[in-house]
């Protein structure tokens, strides 16, 4: 499904991704770890092309997104993108957040496109909050309103990106329940996130990245219990007594 071929990715002087190659398959979970500035959200900026890269290639279907030929509105259509703070319009309600998309994008009329995104917010649990304002939201309902809005476009692949990091402890189980869901139903999905028991729980695959490079990749019980790089080992104790492992 996503193809990474070598992939380099510099911001000025410092090298963010360092001939990182992998693939994530049709209906598999990748999760992606590791510390501060190691990488990984870059890395799946590029899937999406908010990232140039410098070198190598990215593939969705086989198909190189640097080609001129693709269509870059088209593809974001294909590939969901939820960020870590949740990119909601303001001005605009719950349901008009994920309405906007169908009807500018898809060319749904306004009926068609509230059925569909009332669907949505009920899939996510916030049928009764479909008119209220991000503002009259908590943290995790805005991310449950943001997963639904790239959800109504009917993505092909979910991209995560520290999806649970902004928010209050309580907040945070409430969207992994969603991503759970959306993984246990089949869904492509590329995670970054520090939160390992739900790495452990629900990835085929972990990759833990570092200085640009994924350093070791392997089965979550595997690579979590294993006595395996030095680092990787090190970033797991961090983890388990509460460090915070953010971008």
């Amino acid at each position: 499904m996503i193809r990474f071929e070598n992939v380099d990715k510099w911001f000025g002087t410092m090298q963010a991704l360092a001939g990182v190659s992998g693939e994530v398959g049709r209906g598999e979970v990748k999760v992606l770890v590791g510390p501060s500035g190691s990488g990984k959200s870059t890395l799946i900026r590029t899937v999406t092309r908010l990232e140039a890269i410098q070198g190598g290639r990215v593939l969705v279907d086989d198909i190189d997104i640097a080609s001129r030929k693709v269509d870059i509105n088209r593809l974001r259509q294909r590939v969901g993108f939820v960020f870590q703070a949740y990119n909601l319009f303001p001005h605009l309600s719950a349901i008009g957040n994920i309405t906007l998309g169908l009807t500018k994008l898809r060319g749904m009329g306004k009926a068609e496109a509230r059925e569909r995104g009332l669907a949505e917010l009920a899939r996510v649990g916030l049928a009764e909050k479909a008119d209220e304002m991000p503002g009259q939201l908590s943290g995790g309902q805005r991310q449950r309103v943001a997963i639904a809005r790239s959800l109504a476009m009917d993505p092909q692949v979910m991209l995560f990106d520290e999806p649970t990091s902004a928010l209050d402890p309580e907040m945070v189980g409430e969207v992994l329940v969603v991503m759970k869901q959306l993984a246990a139903a089949g869904m492509t999905m590329i995670c970054v996130t520090h939160e390992m028991g739900f790495a452990r729980e629900v990835a085929d695959e972990i990759w833990f990245m570092e200085r640009g490079a994924v350093l070791e990749r392997g089965k979550p019980t595997d690579l979590i219990d294993s006595l395996g790089h030095p680092r990787l080992q090190g970033f797991l104790r961090t983890v388990s007594h509460g460090g915070d492992i953010h971008r």
